[in-house]
């Protein structure tokens, strides 16, 4: 197996780039999607109804975050175990993380969705903005499950050693994103409703087709009749913690960042800061979707005992993120004033609050592309705890203290640095982790 596996060949930087390129490419089209989502909501329901999307989204994140956690530990679980030359376990370990996986999501829904007037309420929604967060929150609610499974899915396709199918789903999940995008926003009027539904009508779509990959022959990873392995689910978990601490931080943030934004700069401040998210997720998309690409390679050498080649990848991953933080930037710069006019006219106030708060946010995509490797890499080394406290101290602390501390200064403009502050700072930490791991033991 390990010979026919792809996780186990000798990777050059180029082959290294192939290999994570359909990763990087569905985090790019989750991107632009999501962002189009977000044009049509702007350009037929209007900015109150995309900042409503930001106001919802900290209690998505919660949701995100324990999938994530799920799919990224239980993926470099079961990396490893293939590494290790067992296939039949990893296929039912890998059964086991869906399962629990989807159980804990169709209970986060159900209660959600018991309680949204609470929830939607507690998330900080003014009067005007409380039914637009209804509409778009309770379809999310509704197919919780399917979103859980979807995304973990897209985790397990690379293990799997089938990126491309990762891909290809991202293209087809985006290609009926869009289309009914243009048919329930535009032509029928649903507004952010019809924004909500199309997402989770994607997501289903990718998620009934990842059902019947997952249960084929012909997959490496197949659904197997398991019986709990509670070590090994408190090990994905441990693995996975850092990647739940940074959406549940992202929820937090997104929080502040909108009590923040509208303190300083009122409701036109909230779809600024909705805006510049949007544009950040694209930036970003090229090293988020590389993290996730190459971590099975770590997991999978990690199992076979190979540093060598754990080393010889960081290395080349390291010189590619230092390259795509400086490209991601650089486009930030350049390109500021029309990344927000697709979302907002030219001459109005959020354009004129998203464009120069995005030139000065744009600082932590030299840093933030580093330091979210470093703690994908400990993920996928089984270091939970270390992975763990790079997010927390990015993500939360880092963020959090600097939006606190900043805008008692320098008003909006403290929002705005407030992100590359924190990523400055951690930055530090994830050079010492990497030289560290890195001397000779």
């Amino acid at each position: 197996m390990s010979k026919a596996n792809p996780l186990a060949r000798d990777f050059t930087f180029l082959s290294l780039i192939r290999y994570a390129l359909p990763t990087i490419g569905s985090m790019v089209m989750f991107s632009i999607y999501t962002i189009i989502d977000g044009v049509f909501v702007a350009r037929y329901a209007g900015p109150v109804s995309l900042a409503a999307i930001n106001i919802v989204y900290p209690f998505i994140n919660i949701l995100i975050g324990i999938t994530i956690m799920f799919a990224s530990g239980g993926s470099a679980v079961v990396a490893k175990t293939m590494g290790e030359r067992q296939p039949l376990l990893a296929s039912k370990r890998f059964t086991q993380t869906v399962c629990i996986a989807a159980a804990i999501g169709t209970a986060i829904g159900v209660i959600g969705f018991a309680f949204h007037d609470t929830v939607i309420i507690v998330l900080g929604a003014t009067e005007s903005l409380y039914e637009d967060c209804l509409l778009y929150l309770l379809p999310m609610l509704i197919f919780a499950p399917v979103m859980v499974v979807n995304f973990i899915f897209d985790y397990f396709f690379i293990t799997a050693g089938k990126p491309g199918l990762s891909l290809g789903l991202s293209v087809l999940s985006g290609a009926v994103n869009i289309t009914l995008d243009y048919v329930l926003i535009a032509k029928l009027g649903w507004g952010i409703s019809g924004a909500a539904w199309a997402t989770v009508t994607s997501y289903a779509v990718a998620t009934v087709i990842g059902l019947f990959y997952f249960s084929s022959p012909w997959s490496r990873l197949r659904f197997r009749r398991f019986h709990l392995e509670q070590a090994v689910l408190v090990k994905t978990l441990t693995n996975g913690s850092s990647e739940m601490v940074t959406q549940l931080s992202l929820g937090i943030t997104t929080y502040l960042f909108n009590l923040f934004t509208l303190k300083y700069a009122g409701e036109a401040g909230i779809a600024a800061i909705t805006i510049i998210l949007y544009s950040e997720m694209l930036l970003t998309a090229v090293y988020m979707g590389f993290t996730y690409g190459v971590a099975p390679v770590f997991s999978y050498n990690l199992g076979a005992m190979r540093r060598d080649k754990i080393l010889h990848t960081l290395k080349l991953s390291l010189f590619f993120l230092a390259i795509a933080s400086v490209m991601s930037f650089s486009m930030a710069q350049l390109f500021a004033a029309n990344l927000v006019q697709i979302f907002a006219a030219a001459d109005g106030e959020v354009a004129a609050l998203a464009t120069t708060g995005l030139v000065l946010f744009a600082l932590s995509f030299l840093g933030c592309g580093f330091n979210l490797f470093v703690s994908g890499f400990f993920t996928a080394l089984g270091n939970g705890h270390v992975s763990a406290c790079c997010s927390f101290l990015r993500n939360l602390i880092g963020i959090g203290l600097f939006l606190f501390l900043l805008p008692r200064f320098w008003g909006i403009t403290g929002v705005w640095l407030a992100v590359p502050a924190a990523d400055g700072c951690v930055l530090l930490l994830s050079a010492w982790l990497i030289w560290d791991y890195c001397k000779v033991r």
